[in-house]
């Protein structure tokens, strides 16, 4: 009755229906202000992690009102803003990206269209001075309480004590390590029975002279911890690792002696010229220790710049063939896995930096492209558990992709995965294509894999990483024999999900972002190649041409 009530007053009066467009119409606009409202709300910055960093080093922004994609947002740090392609994650609270190496101190704002944060302070680690401490105040460090003696692999570990250092530096925080067998650790063997903290994997939180916040790294065992800082290490304090989904040991010991060499010739240049050649560094891993450079001709103009030797060479001469090698010194150890299913939790730190890291798009695994998201979830299915959906894609790919070498060194993922075919480079990158797209972290490597002969071959294959246990080896190429057969064939498909003999020699884990040195200079890049970085060599000035002959790195000596 109300209804044809109103609908005869509406009929009969214009007035009436002039009233009721008029209240619809303010009611659509305050709606439309409502909604724009809170799409413009200003980005809050709540945390910036680390506060403290390196110019080229990854950071961690919290806030919220970000935006859910980067879009028409950045940061600005000391008023410049950094460039698109710093950006590893952006989402509505978290942002990662990488520093730019001219990075100064300064206030951080997020910024969106025409609004900006409130401001938080970085500074750049290379800028604080070292104060002198009083003579009274230069001990050892010291150990006094943990905020826990039992401990989860990747969670936090509050460590309260003195001396630590206003900054870390080269400063470490060392864990006992899984090595079998166990050896008693003396004094003498702290370094080289423990385990630091990695910086890869977002371990070091926060460090202050009297409290330091790491994470359990990848590799430890329930055992001591120490603090060695430049004025020592400290005393012994014991955790208890609790809450593992499997074991997961170090073994049979090798030490390698590596060499390669880089011939510049054909040389064509005149004065004011500049090549810099980056020449990768072995990683220092859970079992890839004691890495060290014992030989460099010439002498490198940086020892470690984001991973690599870098060489610079001015002033080439027309017709002068210039020749850099490099020798290295390091322990391998098999990694062996067992992992039981039912006990593997989903991941609960979502936001970490290492968890998006590990699952998002770089610069050679696009995780994110459509048909690698299809892929994924139709191999995955309605699978939750992240162990056996990291199964399902190992098994596809030792069990219908086919083996092929590729000559074309600029073919993509997206091709390999299109034809279901290609080498152990395309299994490893698809791999973590798949996983990342999986929500499974994930990282390749690239190095080198030694032959019963021991002869060295370019090889590939990728790590995941389980919540409360660290990372787990996959090695989809020798699962089925490639380049080598290493195992028997039922044997080698099942083995290398999971676990990893002493013959593989890791140089790179994952993508390392790197800038060029000089503006407007001449990059190289070495696809498919033994170490993931975007530049391998860099000219600048008046060179009109050269070439460069690199050799793959050769084992010379095995004890």
């Amino acid at each position: 009755m109300i209804r044809s009530f109103i609908a005869r007053i509406l009929q009969g009066s214009p007035l009436a229906r002039f009233i009721l467009l008029s209240v619809l119409f303010l009611v659509f606009l305050l709606a439309m202000v409502g909604i724009l409202r809170i799409a413009q709300r200003s980005p809050v910055l709540l945390s910036i992690n680390p506060a403290i960093g390196d110019p080229g080093a990854v950071v961690v922004l919290q806030g919220k009102h970000f935006g859910s994609a980067q879009s028409d947002g950045w940061i600005e740090i000391s008023g410049n803003r950094i460039s698109a392609n710093s950006y590893i994650n952006w989402s509505d609270t978290t942002i990662m990206a990488v520093l730019p190496v001219t990075v100064e101190d300064g206030l951080v704002y997020i910024c969106r269209g025409t609004r900006r944060s409130n401001p938080l302070i970085y500074a750049n680690l290379k800028n604080i001075p070292i104060s002198t401490r009083p003579v009274e105040d230069t001990g050892t460090p010291s150990i006094t309480r943990f905020s826990a003696d039992k401990v989860e692999i990747g969670k936090l570990l509050v460590i309260q004590g003195t001396n630590f250092g206003l900054t870390r530096g080269n400063s470490e925080v060392l864990f006992s390590w899984q090595l079998d067998p166990a050896v008693p650790m003396a004094d003498a063997q702290i370094e080289q029975l423990s385990v630091a903290c990695s910086e890869q994997d977002f371990d070091y939180e926060f460090w202050s002279d009297q409290e330091l916040r790491v994470r359990v790294p990848d590799g430890t065992a329930s055992g001591n911890v120490f603090v060695k800082t430049p004025r020592g290490i400290s005393n012994a304090m014991p955790v208890q690792v609790v809450n593992q989904p499997g074991t997961k040991l170090f073994s049979g010991s090798r030490t390698y002696v590596l060499s390669l060499q880089v011939d510049v010739t054909g040389v064509q240049a005149a004065e004011g010229n500049m090549l810099f050649v980056r020449i990768p560094l072995p990683d220092t891993t859970p079992s890839q220790r004691n890495v060290e450079v014992t030989s460099s001709e010439p002498p490198p103009y940086m020892d470690n710049y984001r991973g690599t030797i870098l060489h610079q060479m001015e002033n080439l001469k027309t017709g002068k063939n210039e020749r850099i090698s490099h020798t290295f010194l390091m322990n391998k150890y098999g990694i062996a896995t067992s992992i039981v299913p039912a006990q593997v939790k989903p991941y609960s730190e979502v936001k970490s930096p290492l968890y998006l890291m590990y699952t998002s798009p770089d610069g050679i695994v696009p995780s994110d492209k459509a048909e690698v998201v299809l892929k994924a979830a139709a191999l995955t299915g309605s699978e939750k558990n992240p162990y056996l959906k990291a199964r399902k894609i190992y098994d596809w790919l030792t069990e219908s992709f086919a083996y092929a070498e590729i000559d074309d060194k600029n073919r993509t993922v997206a091709e390999s995965l299109a034809s279901e075919s290609g080498s152990a480079y395309d299994m490893a990158i698809l791999f973590c294509a798949l996983s990342r797209a999986s929500g499974i972290p994930s990282v390749p490597i690239a190095g080198i894999v030694v032959d019963p002969d021991r002869k060295s071959r370019v090889h590939w294959w990728a790590e995941f990483y389980l919540e409360n246990f660290g990372w787990v080896p996959v090695d989809p190429g020798l699962g089925i024999g490639k380049p080598f057969p290493m195992r028997s064939d039922d044997e080698a498909r099942s083995w290398y999900f999971g676990n990893l003999d002493p013959h593989h020699i890791v140089f790179s884990r994952g993508w390392t972002d790197q800038n060029a040195m000089t503006p407007k200079s001449r990059v190289v890049y070495r696809p498919r190649s033994w170490a993931f970085q975007p530049i391998w060599e860099e000219s600048a000035g008046n060179i009109k041409s050269y070439a460069s002959l690199w050799g793959d790195p050769v084992v010379t000596g095995l004890y």
